[in-house]
Formats: C-alpha cells, sequence, structure tokens
C-alpha cells in the first residue's frame, strides 16, 4: 500500500483454531485508520492456519503473510518487525484482538504527547468471566526522562501489566535507533519481560492510557496455560537472560530489588499452574519428583534464599515458605482450587 504506512500490525501464527485467527485478523483489517499495514508471520504452521492468512491476504491488500520455517514467536517477531514500513508498531498475538479503533487512537495520543512509546489497557476473558487489567499510573499519564526508569521498574510488578510484547505502539525509530529485537534464542516463556527491559532501558518518554483496546484470550490449551516442562526450564532460561540485562543497566540498584520478588512468583506458579496442577496427571511421587529437580537450578535456589516474604502477598509468601519447607501436599490441594476457578470443572 504505498509509503503512507502509520501502523505495522505484527501477527505471529502457529496452529491457530481458525475461529480465533479469524476474529484476531478481522480486527487488524476493520481498523478505524487505514493506513495500517498486518505482517502475518506464518511461523510454519502445520494445520491450515497459513492458508487461512492467505485468504485474507488475498481480499486486502494491506496484509502481507510471510510463511517461514518454524523457529519460534520471538523470531516470528522480529521477521515482522524487520520488514515492517510504518512509523509505529504493535505486536499482536493471533489468538487475541483489539478493538477497530486501537491503531487510530494509540497513535494519536503517541503523536500529540510525542513520546516513544503507547501503552494501553487489556481485558483477559475467560470463557464464563472476564478481568480487565488493572495498572498503578493514572489514565493519561506521560513519563519523561528519568521517569522511565519507574516504567521499567513497574516491569517486573507482576501485578504491574506492563511486561507484555503487545498491547502497547512502539516507535519504530526507536527499535531501529537502538537495535532493539526479540531476542530469538528465547522460546515461549517471559520472553517479553526481558525484551521490555531492554527496550525501555532505550525510551525516552512514555503514555498510559488504560482505555481497553487489547483482548487476551484465555486459552486452556496454550504453553502458558498449562504443566509443560520444558517451558518451565524456557522460563528459567529468560529470567537468567533478563538478569544478565539488569547487571549492565543504568537501573541496576532499582531493577535487582525487584528482580527476586518477580522470579518468586514464577515458582510460586510453577507449582501451582504447573507440577502440582491436575493437569498435571502423573503421579503425586512424580510430580515432587519433577518440583524437586526443578528446584536445584541455581537461579531458583538463589532466589528462594534472596526473596523477602514479608514483600510478597500473604498468599505467595505462605507457599513459598511450604516450598522452602517441602511441604507439596497442601500446595496440590491449593493448584487444585486454583484449577476449578479457572477451568470451572
Amino acid at each position: 500500500m504505498g509509503e503512507n504506512v502509520k501502523v505495522s500490525i505484527v501477527v505471529p501464527v502457529y496452529n491457530v483454531p481458525e475461529s480465533a485467527l479469524r476474529k484476531c485478523l478481522e480486527s487488524t483489517i476493520n481498523q478505524t485508520m487505514k493506513e495500517v499495514e498486518v505482517l502475518v508471520i506464518d511461523d510454519g504452521s502445520t494445520d491450515h492456519s497459513g492458508l487461512i492468512c492467505d485468504e485474507y491476504a488475498a481480499s486486502d491488500n494491506r496484509i502481507r503473510v510471510i510463511h517461514k520455517a518454524n523457529g519460534g514467536l520471538s523470531a516470528a517477531r522480529n521477521t515482522g518487525y524487520e520488514m515492517a514500513r510504518g512509523e509505529w508498531i504493535t505486536f499482536l498475538d493471533s489468538d487475541d484482538w483489539i478493538d477497530p479503533a486501537t491503531c487510530e487512537k494509540t497513535y494519536n495520543l503517541g503523536i500529540e504527547n510525542d513520546v516513544d512509546i503507547v501503552i494501553f489497557g487489556t481485558v483477559q476473558e475467560f470463557e464464563h468471566y472476564t478481568n480487565p487489567f488493572k495498572y498503578h499510573f493514572e489514565n493519561g499519564r506521560v513519563f519523561r526522562g528519568e521517569e522511565c526508569k519507574q516504567l521499567q521498574c513497574e516491569i517486573l510488578n507482576f501485578t504491574g501489566n506492563i511486561a507484555t510484547a503487545w498491547a502497547k505502539l512502539i516507535r519504530k525509530s526507536v527499535l531501529d535507533k537502538n537495535q532493539i529485537e526479540h531476542n530469538a534464542g528465547l522460546r515461549q516463556g517471559s520472553e517479553g519481560i526481558e525484551f521490555n527491559v531492554r527496550l525501555f532501558e532505550k525510551i525516552e518518554s512514555a503514555v498510559f492510557t488504560d482505555e481497553i483496546f487489547y483482548h487476551y484470550i484465555f486459552n486452556p490449551n496454550s504453553i502458558s496455560a498449562k504443566h509443560d516442562e520444558k517451558n518451565h526450564y524456557f522460563v528459567i532460561r529468560c529470567f537468567e537472560e533478563i538478569k544478565k540485562e539488569i547487571s549492565v543497566s543504568n537501573n541496576r540498584e532499582a531493577l535487582e530489588n525487584r528482580f527476586y520478588k518477580r522470579f518468586a512468583y514464577v515458582i510460586v506458579a510453577t507449582a501451582i499452574s504447573g507440577f502440582f496442577s491436575p493437569a498435571n496427571r502423573v503421579s503425586f511421587y512424580e510430580q515432587k519428583k519433577g518440583y524437586l529437580k526443578y528446584l536445584q537450578e541455581p537461579l531458583v535456589q538463589n532466589t528462594l534464599q534472596e526473596v523477602n516474604l514479608s514483600e510478597l502477598d500473604k498468599q505467595r509468601a505462605l507457599i513459598i515458605w511450604m516450598i522452602r519447607m517441602h511441604l507439596f501436599l497442601p500446595i496440590k490441594l491449593l493448584a487444585k482450587i486454583r484449577y476449578k476457578q479457572k477451568h470451572g470443572d
């Protein structure tokens, strides 16, 4: 579509349920802003996802589909970024969707406030209810200069809700100037946190709106929503990289103070939604055996030693204490309760 592209929407795709993929792509072509391009990266799908993407590209010249060998989410996002022609770029996961006015309103916010990044609201949608994300900043807050360090710290806040690659509009020149791409060596896990730590190290300004534009769909079959032992270790590798980035950050002291607290939440989630979840159908003995092996990881051991329980919420502080004491039976009970809350059965 010529050179007048204001916003590039990057959509990595890998074996997505048809209804979800269609809703995602429909949300991109139905934007009220017409000066958009949609870069759909088919990351080696083995189902009909690639054909569905081609179908949309054939009917709308703003959509470009790139078929590539499977390389993971980060590599797919990088492919889209490298081909993007827009002034601004936003990442959209292929089982999620965005409101029709997303590009227009966030673009206008970025221009009006002359910032590097626009951060916008998200709602998580479950089968039976929705959960709007809560944030620690007031609507319309603008960050400049040293204030951006506060934003960078918020990435490591478990309840901050700004650590994802999506739900942001990023000025592409900032990525270009600082050579910031996703770390393709990190598989599905916490690669968004690592990306944002590096990105927010370089930004000079940002604006936050709590208006909800991004719809994050809970998928009980996604990697992050079920027990996947390989993924638990991928997450550790991500946080090891995050720790390395923090060690050379200009905001090192503030970030280090938050790092162990953030990773402690990962250790809890790995127990509750991972090893001891009803979704992990091995025996309790095997669950304990797998989690005890996980606890031998140096970063896990270091975090359990360093984290201050008084800085955690009461429930997670209790779980960390139980993990330290190897009291896994009550953890298994809590995991069952949590599973029922999420899945309704």
